[in-house]
C-alpha cells in the first residue's frame, strides 16, 4: 500500500472516531455516567469536536493538488498529537500495571525521537535551500 492509502485510512478512522464520540457516554464530574444522547452531543461538541475535526483534516491532499503548504499547515497537523492527551486520560486509570507505563514511556520516547527526526531535517532542507548544498570545498 502507498502512503496515500495509509494517510486515507488514517483520515477515515478520525472520521469514524468523530461519528462514535457523538454516541460514547462519559462520566459527569459528580462521577456519574451520562447516557443521555442530547447531553452526550453538548458535552463532546463543548470539549474535543474542533480539536477532533482539524484532526481528521486530509492535509495529504494540499500535496496531491500541488497546492502551496507553509509552515503554518504543518503545525496544524500537530493538532492531531492533542488526541494523545485524552488517551492519557483514559489510560490514567490504568497506571498501576506496570506493562501500561512501559508501553506509554516507550511510546513517548518514539514520539520524541520521531520529533526530533523531524527539526533535524527541517534543519537539513534549509541548509540546502541557503546553501545550494553540503559542499563546503
Amino acid at each position: 500500500m502507498s502512503c496515500a492509502h495509509y494517510n486515507f485510512i488514517i483520515m477515515l478512522l478520525f472520521s469514524l472516531d468523530i461519528v462514535l464520540n457523538f454516541r460514547t457516554t462519559f462520566v459527569s464530574t459528580s462521577g456519574q455516567v451520562v447516557y443521555d444522547a442530547r447531553s452526550i452531543c453538548v458535552h463532546y461538541v463543548t470539549t474535543w469536536l474542533f480539536v477532533d475535526l482539524v484532526a481528521a483534516l486530509p492535509f495529504d491532499l494540499l500535496y496531491a493538488f500541488n497546492i502551496s503548504v507553509n509552515f503554518r499547515v504543518h503545525l496544524l497537523k500537530t493538532v492531531r498529537l492533542l488526541r494523545l492527551l485524552r488517551l492519557l486520560q483514559k489510560l490514567e486509570r490504568y497506571s498501576q500495571y506496570s506493562a501500561v507505563v512501559l508501553t506509554l514511556l516507550m511510546s513517548m520516547f518514539a514520539l520524541l525521537a520521531h520529533w526530533m527526526a523531524c527539526v533535524w531535517y527541517y534543519i537539513g532542507r534549509k541548509e540546502i535551500e541557503s546553501l545550494g548544498s553540503w559542499d563546503i570545498g
